[in-house]
């Protein structure tokens, strides 16, 4: 399922929609503008510095830290964008 479509029915629906919107921009930045939101972070070709800087970015875009194991163990993005307090769905 496409990250927009999943924050759709979001109580404020266009924040969070902006939101996942930076958060999957952020997830194609770092694994290359191919990489598949719907794929795991592993999957597209994810590994421990892409992880690391990808933790940086979301660190930078929300001020919450992410530990680079939990993006490693991502199975998508919407499901990191979900572990983020900004980023419920």
């Amino acid at each position: 399922m496409p990250t927009e479509e999943l924050f759709e029915d979001a109580a404020n629906g266009r924040a969070v929609r902006n939101f996942a919107a930076e958060i999957t921009s952020a997830w194609k930045e770092v694994l290359g503008t191919g990489a598949e939101v719907n794929t795991g972070f592993i999957a597209n070709g994810g590994d421990s510095l892409k992880a690391v800087l990808l933790a940086d970015r979301i660190f930078r875009l929300t001020g919450h830290e992410v530990d680079y194991l939990e993006v490693l163990d991502a199975p998508d993005a919407a499901t990191l964008t979900r572990a983020i307090p900004d980023g419920r769905g």
